[in-house]
C-alpha cells in the first residue's frame, strides 16, 4: 500500500486468524491512511460474507526495518516473498542485505532478458 507521500508497506489479510497485519519499513504505526486502507478492506470483505470488523491491526515484531536508504519498496517486495515461502521467522533479512536483493531481484526482471530460477539465486547467497 502507498503510505503518504513516498513510503510503501505491505498489508496482510490473515482471514484463519482474523487480523491485518501491517509490515513497515518505516514503522508509521500513527499514519491516518493505513487504518483507511484497513476500513476500505473491511468493506470489501463484507461484500464477500467475511465480517472483519473487529479484527485489530497488529504491527508484526520483529519486523525488518530499513536504514536511511529510500529502499521501502525493496523491503515491502521482500516481506511478499518471504510471507509467499512462509519463511517469516524473524523476516531473515535486513537493510545490510538490500545491495545483494537488488541485485539478485534485477536478475529476475524479464524485462532485461535474463531469468535465473529462484533456486539457482539461492546459491548466490539470496536469502528466504
Amino acid at each position: 500500500m502507498h503510505v503518504g507521500m513516498n513510503h510503501w508497506a505491505l498489508l496482510v489479510i490473515h482471514i484463519k486468524e482474523k487480523e491485518f497485519h501491517v509490515y513497515d519499513s518505516l514503522r508509521s504505526k500513527h499514519r491516518a491512511d493505513i487504518p483507511q486502507y484497513v476500513e476500505e478492506l473491511k468493506r470489501y470483505l463484507k461484500g464477500k460474507h467475511i465480517d472483519a470488523d473487529k479484527w485489530p491491526l497488529r504491527y508484526p515484531d520483529p519486523c525488518p526495518q530499513q536504514g536511511s536508504r529510500d529502499d521501502c519498496e525493496i523491503f515491502t517486495c521482500k516481506y511478499m516473498e518471504c510471507l509467499a515461502r512462509r519463511d517469516i521467522q524473524d523476516l531473515p533479512f535486513s537493510q545490510d542485505d538490500m545491495p545483494l536483493v537488488m541485485c539478485l531481484s534485477s536478475l529476475q526482471c524479464p524485462c532485461y532478458g535474463v531469468t535465473v530460477p529462484a533456486v539457482q539465486l539461492d546459491r548466490f547467497g539470496g536469502t528466504c
